[in-house]
């Protein structure tokens, strides 16, 4: 339904337009753009890094547990009740923070979405800069988004693509 509600409003809009004025259309496809924008690349080594290190910490806190537990295991027998409990509240403890950093790192509002909003940003507002140069330049009245499935059928001559890709590689090039 989103689809067609998007294709139906354009052709409103473009049915609305006054006859004498020279309506301006170009599209794009975000999905291109991201994969060829090297500054993408660059977010996603970072994001990935990243990731790998908070999981590294996860799996080592996951070992230590582990191994606490074979203590706790092992020894209950020969520890005396207050030992025991000390490390048994130890264990607890420990699994408590593993719990959060497990829920700090994943939970929605957690460190990879905050990490991933924050290394997307850039580029979706230099990806939006560059579209609204090329627009104001060129008169464009409308530029779409074909990654979407909104655009059915685009003349390859309207594609602003490999134009928005060339704009960002070289604005990335120069930094």
């Amino acid at each position: 339904m989103q689809r067609w509600g998007m294709a139906l409003l354009a052709l409103l809009l473009i049915a609305a337009w006054p006859a004498e004025a020279e309506l301006r259309i170009g599209f794009i496809n975000s999905e291109i753009i991201l994969q060829q924008y090297v500054a993408v690349e660059r977010a996603m080594e970072t994001f990935n890094r990243d990731v790998e290190g908070w999981q590294q910490e996860l799996e080592q806190m996951s070992d230590d547990l582990e191994s606490l537990q074979q203590e706790l295991d092992h020894q209950s027998l020969m520890l005396s009740d207050e030992r025991r409990q000390e490390k048994e509240l130890e264990y607890q403890r420990q699994l408590t923070e593993y719990e959060k950093l497990k829920e700090s790192i994943w939970a929605s509002d957690g460190l990879v979405e905050q990490r991933n909003e924050e290394l997307l940003r850039p580029i979706i507002n230099s990806i939006q800069a560059v579209l609204e140069q090329i627009a104001t330049e060129e008169g464009y009245d409308f530029i779409f988004d074909a990654a979407d499935n909104n655009i059915l059928y685009g003349d390859p001559g309207y594609d602003l693509t490999d134009r928005v890709v060339e704009t960002l590689n070289a604005e990335a090039g120069e930094q």
